[in-house]
């Protein structure tokens, strides 16, 4: 862990993403973070309604920053594997003094490292997706989402391969009303024969032992509940949900028990830190003022499918020495491209 963020995510606060697939830090940015990234999504928005674009039928509410045509499309695509080209093509949306490079490579990626599995050389920390998720005002039929799993979207051996951590960044107070998350906690493990609820593993820290510990969690997930009625159940939280213990697949000498859904209430600038693993939704947007969110994701190694394509960027967050190759590999190729020939 870093020392300056020890405060952020500390012991409690990784118990509960380990135990719950969620974790809630509160201000986790500054004021002046806040305003970058604001400032930098406000833009975007603007030159895609200047370009009579619809944010919600064109993108559905998700504006990548890189390809949604702000910045011309790169020429090389060493930048989903390579942090230098990739900071440098995010500077091209927002330069400085706004640049959002050191929030997305620095503040985001640190605490967010401490929930993933320990970086090694065959899996390295990545940037897997960065996006802004935004909700037009008075959009409630068409800005929400329903509930998935973020780990849904990877191909389906990458869900068993890689783990995955988003953050889910408030840019503006989030509600009820202008279109919050709803998430369902993990299922918590009982033993049965003590009726006690089980601890986490002494250690989650291997690639392996997190993702069978969170996937088996979300084994254990029931039917989807009604929307409406998980935000009755979040709302009465005094009343307890009647048990529903059952069997946990595979172990059947444990059973679990569903928790009750939560509703977030945050401010700007707290972050939702949620597994890929997770199950959660988001409302619509009732407002009459627009909502803004944004969201990088990291993975626990380059996220690749069955063939050995990647699923999306593979960003390496920290410096080292295979970044360099790779910058080294693109100027040889870019030194033995043929020079243009003339028309005879």
């Amino acid at each position: 862990m870093n020392p300056q963020y020890d405060s952020l995510i500390n012991e409690e606060a990784r118990t509960q993403f380990h135990r719950d697939g969620f974790v809630i830090i509160k201000n986790a940015l500054s004021r002046e973070e806040a305003g970058v990234l604001r400032r930098e999504v406000d833009n975007l928005v603007n030159f895609l309604i200047s370009e009579n674009m619809d944010i919600m039928t064109d993108f559905g509410g998700v504006i990548e920053p890189i390809s949604c045509g702000y910045i011309d499309p790169p020429v090389s695509q060493m930048y989903i594997l390579s942090k230098r080209s990739y900071s440098s093509l995010r500077n091209m949306v927002t330069e400085d003094p706004d640049t959002v490079v050191p929030i997305l490579f620095g503040k985001m990626s640190v605490l967010a490292k401490s929930l993933l599995p320990t970086a090694t050389i065959d899996n390295p920390m990545c940037l897997f997706n960065e996006q802004y998720i935004v909700k037009t005002p008075n959009s409630v039929s068409s800005s929400s989402f329903e509930w998935h799993q973020d780990s849904q979207y990877m191909d389906a051996s990458a869900q068993k391969a890689f783990p995955i951590v988003s953050c889910w960044t408030a840019l503006d107070d989030v509600n009820i009303t202008n279109g919050t998350l709803l998430i369902e906690p993990f299922p918590r493990l009982i033993d049965p024969s003590t009726g006690s609820y089980l601890g986490l593993p002494s250690s989650l820290n291997s690639h392996a032992t997190h993702l069978q510990h969170h996937m088996h969690l979300a084994s254990c997930y029931e039917k989807e509940l009604d929307r409406n009625m998980a935000i009755t159940q979040a709302h009465n939280s005094n009343e307890t949900i009647p048990a529903s213990l059952q069997s946990a697949p595979p172990n059947r000498n444990q059973v679990y028990e569903r928790q009750r859904p939560i509703l977030v209430d945050i401010t700007a600038g707290t972050i939702v830190f949620l597994s890929g693993y997770v199950r959660h939704c988001s409302l619509g947007n009732g407002s009459s003022k627009f909502r803004r969110a944004y969201m990088p994701q990291f993975s626990a190694g380059k996220v690749q499918t069955s063939d050995g394509g990647l699923v999306s960027l593979a960003v390496p967050c920290a410096d080292d020495q295979h970044e360099r190759e790779l910058e080294q590999q693109q100027q040889e190729e870019a030194y033995q491209q043929p020079d243009e020939f003339e028309e005879y």
